[in-house]
């Protein structure tokens, strides 16, 4: 099964074609930047490797949830690149996720966080913390909440996704996330959480230097868990 990568991307270098797509029918920006490149060209076609290799790997149900997650990839991580560097950084690991071959896909293990905002538990327990697998996957729910809220930007991708479960069984969910906020031409990095049950959310700024999981865990706690 062919990936939807419609790379069709322009012969903007010579030699040996290694991309997953004929470079000869470039379309868009991003496409004939990886054309550019003979190393991005050549991650493009060992990507396109990897995701056939695990699609074969996985079950029926991660399939499904394997193509989503691809296309969210090309959309998200990808297509917001601005130069090689960002390109390569971004093939080299979705190629790292896609070697682990995984026959069920799932969100990572749920792990407890016990150093809360000044280093307190709820209710005398430790807070589980659920990692997202696809990061992207709250993308468009964040827009909703940003356009809501009335401000400003778009989140164009997401790089850190964690889910801070609460009630019986978990029945609220507090993601949060760490973003690419996109205002005109400008763009920045930002922490953002929001819940579907309850409405909260928040967006503040962030750095590459306080981009830790301890600070996302902190932030969502702090302005999206529970009721």
């Amino acid at each position: 099964m062919k990936l939807l990568f419609t790379l069709g991307l322009a012969t903007l270098w010579t030699g040996a074609q290694a991309a997953s797509f004929e470079c000869n029918k470039a379309v868009g920006t991003t496409e004939r930047l990886i054309c550019s490149d003979a190393e991005t060209s050549a991650l493009d076609g060992k990507l396109q490797g990897a995701y056939e290799t695990a699609l074969a790997a996985t079950d029926a149900y991660g399939k499904k949830e394997l193509t989503k997650e691809q296309r969210n990839w090309i959309k998200y991580a990808r297509d917001i690149c601005q130069d090689s560097a960002c390109l390569q950084q971004a093939y080299a690991t979705r190629i790292a996720m896609l070697a682990r071959n995984e026959k069920h896909i799932a969100n990572g293990e749920v792990y407890s966080d016990c150093k809360l905002p000044g280093n307190q538990t709820v209710s005398g327990e430790c807070v589980n913390v659920v990692s997202i697998r696809d990061p992207n996957s709250r993308v468009e729910s964040f827009n909703q909440s940003l356009a809501h809220q009335k401000q400003n930007g778009r989140i164009i991708g997401c790089s850190r996704l964690i889910d801070l479960p609460v009630g019986v069984a978990g029945s609220n969910h507090s993601f949060g996330g760490s973003c690419v906020l996109q205002e005109g031409t400008q763009r920045k990095n930002v922490r953002i959480c929001n819940d579907d049950m309850f409405g909260h959310f928040q967006v503040e700024p962030a750095t590459p230097q306080d981009a830790s999981d301890k600070r996302l865990v902190d932030f969502t706690y702090a302005q999206c868990y529970g009721g």
